[in-house]
């Protein structure tokens, strides 16, 4: 366990600046109305994804989701507004989830997908009549779709046999999922919008990701992988004849004449090549390159190559270096990219020359989501902030200047959010590290209390989001209840460059504990935080450094664990991705069993204290539920206050409406029971179980 600096001696300078502000009511920016936030209202709050405008950008389609009525789970439909008119309205029926909205190049199409009974389906909308049909006839279940340049075809991956493989043996149930045996590729197809049901085999004996038509119609480029490679990230054989790791998102790109077929490898380098582009004159190919193996962190950069074949060339590096490809400016000079920039996102025009990239959003609301338009005239858009619940917006590709197109959450006015703090510390060797800090909504005497969320990934980030967002925690909740929130970007998170991602690779539990403890201390020190009323939560990787903390400290007065890794050895080879704890760790189970043990949270269960919730999904491949048994059952027999709640039918994320309610809820109590809000309140004694 990691030794801290006693409690009396780290808070003496804290506990002069506390009493100073004891009976100083907090004052925090506030933004809407005045009602405050409650678990059914974010339950209310709708999701916008996937903004789609028209080549002459006078129709715009866009996917909203809510949850359910019901318990079930939630529903997404397909908007279309007409520029020249006020509003939009819902072109897919409010009981069929549907989404990838793709206009035809003239405009007259909107093609989209709508889940069937046992797949998804195409469906066509002929927008001047306004009459829809469905065009794939259920057999496959179809991922994405893109028109050709001319709207006479419409290419589409899918998938026909998701489970048995081609060489089962007689006798043996279909319904029996064999582990990496052939079978269920998602292949790429060609369909005649004359033609419905009729589907073109282009690309069936390897898997498909990401493509693009070529602006001729006649190829297209696309992500795949090589068919004779172990799957899911198994080791290869490799040069010298030894085991090497492949990235289970190892991709390279290739290319398929639709007239004389057969495929042809463009950028197959060591790196993963993904999200290929084809320029407006057709003769370059663009895509996002990133070293391998180590997918999951490393520096990403953005390529041109010859289409016919050639040596490829790198464009000037991107801030976080990992951007996300959007496509060719209209003259073919520059490509557009979006990518995480601390605490929010950032859109870029990368120049063909090599210049650096110039930004190209305003840098006042967080582009969510970002693509160009069919001819790149125009960019469909997701905006958000804390004062700004998700709406969908235009803007010309050419000149920043975002216009709302949607207004789906205008209900949401009403309700009071607060103002976050960037906040900056010094970590223990000197790093600089940031987070957000949220002030309660309501006002506090003295210092109030703080609940830690910790964010998965772990190259993901936090950032300054709408807090009434649907998330595993109610924040907004939380901060309607008078809790201050802090959200650290310790290292390892995304929006800091390729050096912090990957700053933690074989030290989880080190320099990620080391920062999230020192925010907290310079939290403490400015008054914004009681020191005694502390709790912590996290999803995923989120969900690990919480188990974590409590393990080596017992500053936290409770905590939630949701999803969360507390055995890296089991993880390692329990999980749907083999190769992420031994790129992050530095090798297999087998080959670092004790380091690997060493930095899990199982190890420390006899030093946690601190009363613990844990959330999971029953059915989670990617953190098998077993994670979470293992430390709850440790801590149970050793009769610290703990609880395990685990959700039916449910994976890595929590997705049913009653299921959600149900976590947000539990979440809501275990802190209010044992981080009281006010600072009189006592806490339940947590030396035994909880009998409930």
């Amino acid at each position: 366990m990691r030794s801290e600096v006693p409690v009396s001696q780290r808070l003496c300078v804290v506990l002069a600046l506390w009493l100073l502000t004891l009976c100083l009511p907090a004052v925090s920016a506030m933004a809407g109305g005045d009602k405050p936030f409650t678990i059914e209202a974010m339950l209310r709050l709708a999701s916008v994804d996937d903004v789609r405008v028209a080549a002459d950008g006078k129709r715009v389609a866009f996917v909203v989701t809510r949850m359910s009525d019901q318990a079930g789970e939630p529903v997404s439909r397909i908007f279309l507004t007409d520029m020249a008119r006020e509003g939009g309205r819902a072109v897919t029926p409010a009981t069929t989830s549907c989404d990838h909205p793709r206009f035809s190049p003239d405009g007259k199409w909107l093609a989209y997908l709508c889940q069937g009974e046992n797949a998804s389906e195409l469906h066509l909308l002929q927008l001047n009549a306004g009459q829809s049909r469905r065009f794939s006839d259920g057999r496959a279940d179809i991922l994405d779709l893109a028109f050709s340049p001319d709207g006479k075809k419409l290419a589409v991956t899918a998938t026909t046999s998701p489970k048995a493989g081609p060489n089962r043996p007689e006798g043996c149930d279909g319904d029996v999922e064999v582990l990496d045996s052939p079978g269920g590729l998602a292949g790429l197809y060609l369909l005649a919008v004359s033609q419905p049901g009729v589907m073109r085999q282009l690309v069936t004996d390897r898997d498909v990701g990401a493509f693009a038509f070529s602006p001729d119609g006649r190829r297209i480029v696309f992500e795949t992988a090589n068919p004779h490679a172990p799957p899911r990230g198994r080791a290869h054989t490799g040069a010298a004849g030894g085991a090497a790791p492949v990235d289970a998102g190892h991709a390279d790109i290739a290319v398929v004449d639709l007239d004389k077929g057969g495929v042809k490898l463009v950028a197959a380098s060591d790196a993963s090549e993904n999200m290929p582009t084809v320029s407006p004159d057709g003769r370059l190919l663009a895509y996002v390159a990133t070293a391998a193996p180590g997918f999951y962190y490393n520096a990403g950069r953005v390529m041109v190559v010859p289409l016919a074949g050639g040596e490829a060339r790198p464009l000037a590096p991107t801030p976080d270096a990992r951007p996300e490809l959007l496509g060719w400016a209209e003259d073919g000079q520059s490509l557009l990219v979006r990518e995480a920039d601390g605490m929010g996102a950032a859109l870029y025009a990368l120049p063909l020359d090599g210049q650096p990239p110039t930004r190209l959003d305003d840098d006042r609301r967080i582009p969510l989501q970002a693509s160009l338009s069919p001819g790149s005239r125009h960019l469909g858009l997701v905006l958000t902030d804390w004062d700004l619940p998700p709406e969908a917006f235009v803007t010309s590709a050419e000149r920043y200047d975002p216009k709302a197109v949607s207004a789906v959450n205008r209900e949401f006015a009403a309700y009071q959010t607060v103002k976050p703090e960037i906040v900056r510390w010094k970590s223990a060797d000197g790093t600089t590290i940031e987070g957000l800090y949220t002030p309660p909504a309501v006002p506090v005497v003295g210092a109030p209390p703080l609940l830690v969320e910790l964010h998965g990934g772990p190259a993901q980030a936090a950032q300054r989001l709408y807090p009434g967002l649907l998330n595993s925690y109610p924040l907004a909740v939380f901060s309607a209840h008078g809790y201050a929130l802090f959200q650290p970007n310790v290292r390892g998170s995304d929006g800091y460059g390729p050096a912090f991602r990957r700053a933690i690779v074989n030290d989880w539990g080190g320099v990620d504990f080391a920062d999230l403890m020192s925010g907290l201390d310079a939290l403490i020190a400015k008054g914004q935080a009681d020191p005694q009323r502390l709790g912590v939560m996290g999803w995923s990787y989120g969900g690990y450094l919480a188990a974590w903390a409590i393990g080596h400290t017992d500053r936290f007065k409770a905590a939630s664990i949701g999803g969360g890794i507390t055995n890296l050895v089991s993880q390692c080879g329990s999980m749907d991705l083999p190769d992420f704890m031994p790129l992050y760790m530095g090798g297999e189970a087998y080959e670092r069993f004790d380091f690997l043990f060493d930095r899990s949270p199982l190890k420390y269960a006899a030093a946690i204290q601190t009363p613990t919730l844990f959330q999971h999904g029953v059915a989670d491949e990617r953190v098998p539920f077993t994670q979470a048994l293992e430390l709850y059952t440790a801590l149970s027999r050793r009769g610290v206050v703990t609880r395990l709640a685990a959700y039916p039918r449910s994976g890595h994320d929590i997705t049913e409406t009653g299921l959600l309610r149900d976590l947000m809820v539990r979440n809501l109590d275990w802190f209010t029971r044992f981080v009281p809000a006010a600072a009189s309140q006592t806490r339940p004694a947590m030396a035994k179980a909880d009998p409930s």
